[in-house]
């Protein structure tokens, strides 16, 4: 079975930088595992990765070694052609901006584009099985929610990445 790890811009904030200790401990983890985070495209751009990017225009990436060394990968651009992918993406709109009691056009679009590379991993057979790391509950949650009735049941998993987490991470995390 092939899985897929996917994160988000929060798990890069949380573990605090490239010199800390739950950077590090999940850069051990993932190389011994052999594994790669996921990025979306937004996260990619969320971190600084584009310097033509709009939102985050400083092209100055605090991770460069994750993405040289191979365990951080910038995912293929979203298929928003793709009518699985467009509609997972808005129905995780509305389910994050439902569960937040805020106005569907403040919802993150690189929530949304965990929810939709999710499902493009999934529906191109990238992958048999993803799991998404992320610190955003809501967003974790509309993955758990909305791709099991896209037939994905069984096949997404949401993991919450908290301090304790990034403290405690090994490579069987990631096996």
């Amino acid at each position: 079975m092939t899985t897929v790890y996917i994160a988000d811009t929060g798990v890069f904030v949380r573990c605090g930088g490239p010199d800390k200790d739950k950077f590090q401990r999940l850069r051990r983890a993932l190389r011994q595992a052999g594994a790669s985070l996921y990025v979306p495209q937004r996260v990619y751009e969320e971190l600084g990765g584009d310097p033509a990017a709009e939102e985050y225009p400083s092209g100055n990436i605090p991770y460069p070694d994750g993405f040289e060394e191979g365990w951080i990968t910038v995912a293929d651009g979203l298929d928003y052609a793709n009518p699985l992918v467009s509609t997972v993406m808005d129905e995780a709109r509305r389910f994050i901006a439902n569960v937040t009691d805020r106005d569907e056009d403040i919802t993150e679009k690189a929530d949304t584009a965990l929810v939709g590379l999710a499902a493009q991993v999934l529906d191109t057979g990238e992958a048999d099985h993803v799991v998404l790391l992320t610190t955003d509950k809501p967003a974790g949650r509309a993955a758990e929610t909305l791709l099991p009735q896209h037939g994905f049941s069984d096949r997404i998993e949401f993991r919450y990445v908290s301090v304790e987490y990034l403290e405690t991470i090994t490579a069987d995390e990631f096996r």
